[in-house]
């Protein structure tokens, strides 16, 4: 039996099995020659082919596959014209052309400044760049993390670029809803409220205190530092061989390896 001699009813019913994930779909980078390629982590049960199969198919079920799923991306270094992070969007939105236009929700890393150090506040080339291609697409959530590392705080350089973003982000007409889920053990209070009363949806995890503990189990520290010295102190390194040449460990230090 033809597919399409199944009511539609049916086969919208059966598109989102094929096509639609629960959780985000995340594409990570492989940093091979020439240049750094992006690739799905993992298949996720989907069966993206489906879309090949003829150009009634593909038009019917594609917006199950492009505005009904999550897309997150991984970040990619890039060093000019300054050097920063950035999610590396660019190269899923040129392979998929015009379907760009169908995307309804994207995930990455909350974007960086620079110039700190002048008093003031820029968004980096790289993160401009990457709002003005969700910019030409149809998003209407942008999921945004701030990771514990992120060097966020409440001085009035950090709101400055926050209102730099937000700002951008009014320019993407048909952005709905910004979430922001920042993951961190320090208290940013005032940088949330700002967030909020930039009507973004902020999701604080409070990440516990990282704790060092001893070689013995005996004692937790709060700082690797007094952590090293503990166990340097209390539990000298004991004789060892290393496998292959090069040194040897002993109790108290590295020594060259014997000829």
């Amino acid at each position: 039996m033809n597919f399409f001699g199944f009511p539609i009813e049916i086969r919208l019913m059966i598109y989102p099995e094929l096509l639609v994930h629960s959780e985000p779909i995340d594409f990570v980078v492989d940093y091979g020659p020439p240049s750094p390629h992006q690739f799905r982590l993992r298949r996720y049960g989907l069966s993206p082919a489906l879309l090949r199969v003829n150009k009634a198919l593909h038009s019917e079920a594609s917006p199950f596959l492009y505005s009904n799923n999550r897309f997150r991306f991984s970040d990619i270094f890039t060093s000019t014209p300054s050097a920063t992070y950035s999610a590396h969007i660019a190269p899923f939105l040129g392979q998929i052309g015009s379907q760009a236009r169908l995307i309804r929700h994207i995930c990455m890393t909350f974007p960086t400044f620079d110039d700190y150090q002048h008093g003031r506040a820029r968004l980096h080339e790289a993160h401009i760049k990457n709002l003005d291609l969700i910019r030409d697409t149809c998003i209407t959530t942008l999921e945004l993390l701030i990771l514990p590392d992120c060097a966020l705080n409440d001085s009035p350089v950090v709101a400055e670029a926050l209102d730099l973003l937000d700002a951008r982000f009014k320019t993407i007409s048909s952005l709905k809803e910004i979430i922001v889920n920042v993951y961190g053990g320090k208290d940013i209070s005032d940088l949330i409220k700002k967030m909020r009363d930039y009507r973004w949806t902020v999701v604080f995890t409070k990440l516990p205190k990282y704790v060092w503990i001893s070689y013995d189990n005996r004692v937790e520290f709060d700082n690797e530092d007094d952590w090293n010295r503990y166990n340097n102190e209390q539990h000298p390194l004991q004789l060892t061989e290393r496998a292959g040449g090069g040194a040897r460990v002993v109790e108290g230090g590295l020594l060259p390896e014997e000829t």
